[in-house]
């Protein structure tokens, strides 16, 4: 039990630390998330010393210049006479926190420094991933909201008005249940355009994704306006001449909160993973900056998995964010059941 407590806050502590650093992004980067280097081409991360080659202890750390020693391997050596010390709160691109605040400063950086390599085109793995972590964070948000509406939308009106209507929305949301639910996102996703603005491109995805999504929410909401429709204080409403949308509003809406939180909840994994898949397959984000689905492209290249292994970081942070996700929601929902008993 300890154990399992002790899992719990390890993942909400992930959680608020990647939110933190998504929120934060510009400012913990050591340079512009698109910004290419064709000379620095799956450079290795930067070692970060205290000691120098003669070993005299430096106070501030620094990096070596690293070299591309063979152009056909990729091979680079550290030049041990070229110490480059690493700046704290140093001036850097220009970017605006929240897009409001115009700022320049930067946590860390220096000349050359990689914390996390670099990619195909010599771009900061790192900056890369804090990028993608605030495009994933955008598109988990503006997911369970809009399967939120959705699913208590379809579901409110069809516990509400029963008959044909109740049994045509459920039969519709069975067939939804049914379809193969990648490739169907993919055949909606073929028939728009391929390259959009990021915030359409965002819509679209989280759109297409909650198209096929909405069904267990809509079911659950269904089921517990039915419940509520036999509740005494729904009939007193009914008795003094309220009417359905009165009903709804001052009476139903406001029990069903908790579930439809709890169930967001449990469908934030979905949209991260539908937005990566997406991205992967090349139907999603293009810029290689904006998502971690476009950073994984590169893995498509056998070399990549056995040379340049730090690549992998952002299939690494893919499934740890997955699985804290799922922790997360799993605890949520727990909680809303002992709350029930």
């Amino acid at each position: 039990m300890k154990l399992a407590r002790l899992g719990v806050y390890a993942a909400r502590f992930f959680t608020l630390a990647l939110c933190l650093a998504a929120l934060f992004s510009d400012f913990l980067s050591p340079g512009p998330a698109s910004e290419q280097n064709l000379t620095r081409v799956y450079a290795p991360p930067s070692r970060i010393h205290f000691v120098d080659g003669q070993g005299v202890m430096h106070w501030r750390p620094f990096v070596y210049r690293c070299e591309l020693e063979n152009p056909l391997d990729l091979v680079y050596r550290e030049r041990t006479d070229s110490p480059r010390p690493l700046e704290f709160f140093r001036q850097g691109y220009r970017y605006s926190w929240l897009g409001l605040i115009p700022m320049s400063v930067h946590l860390i950086g220096g000349a050359e420094f990689h914390p996390l390599g670099t990619d195909d085109l010599g771009r900061d793995i790192l900056s890369r991933l804090l990028a993608g972590a605030q495009t994933s964070l955008i598109v988990v948000a503006a997911g369970v909201c809009i399967y939120g509406l959705i699913g208590l939308a379809i579901g409110s009106i069809a516990g509400l008005m029963g008959g044909w209507v109740d049994a045509t929305l459920m039969r519709f949301s069975e067939f939804v249940l049914a379809l193969p639910a990648l490739y169907l996102i993919l055949a909606l996703r073929a028939l728009m355009p391929l390259r959009m603005p990021f915030w359409q491109t965002v819509l679209l995805n989280v759109g297409i994704i909650a198209a096929v999504a909405w069904p267990p929410m809509a079911r659950g909401v269904r089921g517990l306006i039915f419940q509520l429709r036999s509740a005494g204080y729904v009939e007193a409403a009914r008795s003094i001449g309220c009417t359905r949308r009165q009903i709804l509003a001052r009476h139903m809406l406001p029990a069903l909160p908790p579930f439809v939180l709890t169930q967001a909840a449990v469908a934030a994994p979905i949209f991260l993973l539908g937005e990566v898949v997406l991205s992967f397959l090349d139907v999603g984000f293009r810029d290689s900056g904006e998502s971690w689905g476009t950073m994984l492209r590169t893995l498509r290249d056998p070399r990549v998995l056995t040379d340049f292994w730090w690549n992998l970081t952002p299939l690494l942070l893919v499934f740890a964010t997955l699985f804290c996700l799922n922790i997360v929601s799993n605890r949520v929902r727990i909680e809303r059941d002992a709350i029930k008993i």
